[in-house]
């Protein structure tokens, strides 16, 4: 662990950038003390217009302009999405799109255990047999090329809208996705902004319409944890402030059940906005959510659909959690887990929950039918694509993104792609996953106030790729350490300020071993008053 403070360096380093010492401190911990001023500074301050003009996005997709610009109003346009936030927010922001453009458009968001992931073949002739002039993919598509061939060869024009990862495709024509020649930025976009960021390039809308629903882009990038490269940050820093802002009933409405206070941060979304919404698609309909978030006089109704659904989700969730963990410290299988018990639909949730908790690899797997579906969560420094590519041929289904993936295969399969994930992972983890040194800022926790936190904020919206850094406080005697309620969790009480640590089981095993904390802070209302609370993440033995 290498300990950061602040020094003459970091002071001159803000008054350059016209910052906090604090971030300039923070700058130089992540891109060492020789950063660039300029590039530092546009880091900081990122211009969404220039970012946007300089965005290679793909290089596929030759026929989707010319086909949207000889659509004629009044044209019936069919959209197809997927059940997750960003198959929400994607299918929205179309069918907002195509209502603007004088379209009559009605979208279809796939049943997770009936349609599985991607296009529907059923659901396709239904609607090629409806009489629809044109289909709009977005968040799926890139791998249906039989799919894709049906819908065209039933009359069907299509455009696709996806960010998953492809390598090589049979209608690269009508697919937009980054992935097909777009740039590292494009790369890292989530499928609403794909949609988003390829209809300010074209033209098709106007830029304010488009800044009018950048908070619809937000909840997608934070949704599907996608990299906070200068891009995004730029998207979910733009998007965050439309949403404070934000006028749709059924947002208003989750806003208060939830408790999320402004200023709106990632981490509400991340941790109360985005699993309710995700809740719809995990044990019921993805369209309640859909419908919550649309501008309309029965989005409030849907809203109290879904905050019953989240209820239900959490519930469900802590005990496949439970299981899930029993069998984590007590089985024999370190990174795969299967059991006949579990909903499909929670399996990514937890398997994130416990790859962040466990720091490695976790695959959670459930059947449906004859098959096996299965969700991989994977750590930084890893790359689920990549290990599905080794058991790729196994597979009868499989797609994703660096830290994210799922994948299907035959019953009469599972047994031996579970043992091959199993070994895969193992030599994985021993030659990838080495040691890595943490770094820290000491800081006090009393240090924190509003004022602090709001400077600080200059280096978010935190999350993947851009990490709140760990904050240092050393254990001393004389701290008292008092139990909260629930198992693990305490409030560690200072003279230099009050810390907050959970889901600690191992307390009475290492109490006496601490050497301090890491920590990072958190904004918290209690009676209506925002205050910042810090929470330990790390144990200093």
């Amino acid at each position: 662990m290498r300990i950061w403070s602040l020094g003459d360096l970091h002071y001159t380093l803000a008054q350059a950038l016209q910052c906090h010492e604090l971030t300039a401190l923070a700058l130089c911990m992540r891109h060492g003390n020789h950063l660039d001023i300029e590039k530092a500074r546009a880091w900081l301050r990122p211009s969404l217009g220039s970012l946007l003009s300089q965005l290679r996005l793909c290089d596929s997709g030759s026929d989707v302009l010319s086909q949207l610009q000889s659509l004629p109003r009044g044209s019936k346009v069919a959209l197809y999405g997927d059940y997750d936030v960003d198959g929400v927010a994607s299918a929205l922001l179309a069918s907002e799109f195509a209502s603007a453009m004088g379209w009559h458009a009605r979208y279809y968001l796939p049943h997770r255990l009936k349609d599985g992931y991607g296009l529907n073949a059923d659901v396709i002739k239904t609607i090629a047999r409806m009489g629809f002039d044109l289909l709009i993919v977005t968040d799926c598509g890139t791998k249906n090329d039989l799919e894709i061939k049906q819908a065209l060869d039933m009359g069907l024009k299509v455009v696709v809208f996806d960010h998953h990862y492809a390598d090589n495709v049979g209608h690269g024509g009508c697919i937009i996705n980054p992935h097909l020649g777009g740039d590292e930025e494009a790369k890292s976009l989530s499928a609403t902004a794909v949609l988003w960021c390829w209809l300010w390039q074209s033209g098709l809308i106007s830029k304010d319409w488009l800044a009018d629903r950048l908070e619809i882009v937000v909840l997608s990038v934070i949704g599907d944890s996608m990299p906070l490269g200068v891009l995004n940050r730029a998207l979910v820093k733009e998007g965050l402030k439309k949403l404070e802002r934000s006028k749709r009933p059924g947002l208003r409405y989750l806003f208060d059940k939830l408790s999320i206070t402004c200023p709106i941060d990632e981490n509400q979304l991340a941790m109360k906005l985005n699993p309710c919404l995700n809740s719809a698609g995990r044990i019921s309909l993805a369209e309640i959510a859909l419908q919550a978030l649309e501008a309309s006089a029965y989005s409030r109704v849907a809203a109290q659909k879904l905050v019953a659904l989240n209820y239900q989700r959490k519930k469900l969730s802590a005990a496949l959690y439970d299981q899930a963990t029993l069998r984590l410290r007590t089985g024999r299988c370190r990174f795969v887990l299967d059991s006949v018990h579990w909903p499909l639909g929670l399996l990514s949730s937890v398997a994130s929950r416990l790859c962040y908790e466990y720091n490695r690899p976790i695959v959670l797997a459930a059947p449906q039918g004859k098959d096996i579906r299965a969700s991989l969560r994977v750590p930084d420094g890893l790359n689920a694509v990549r290990i599905l590519e080794i058991v790729s041929p196994y597979l009868k289904s499989w797609g994703g993104h660096k830290g994210a993936a799922g994948f299907s295969v035959d019953v009469d399969r599972w047994s031996g792609v579970k043992d091959k994930l199993e070994e895969s992972l193992t030599e994985i983890c021993t030659t990838d996953m080495k040691d890595q040194l943490e770094n820290a800022i000491l800081l006090e926790p009393g240090s924190w106030d509003i004022n602090l936190w709001n400077d600080f904020r200059e280096l978010a919206p935190f999350g993947e790729d851009n990490e709140m850094p760990y904050f240092f406080a050393s254990h001393r005697d004389g701290d008292v350490i008092k139990p909260l309620r629930g198992e693990g969790n305490y409030r560690i009480l200072t003279p230099r300020g009050e810390l907050l640590i959970f889901g600690f089981n191992e307390m009475s095993k290492y109490k006496d071993k601490i050497k301090g904390w890491l920590y990072r802070p958190f904004m918290d209302s209690f009676n209506g008053k925002l205050k910042i609370s810090v929470k330990v993440e790390k144990v200093v033995i």
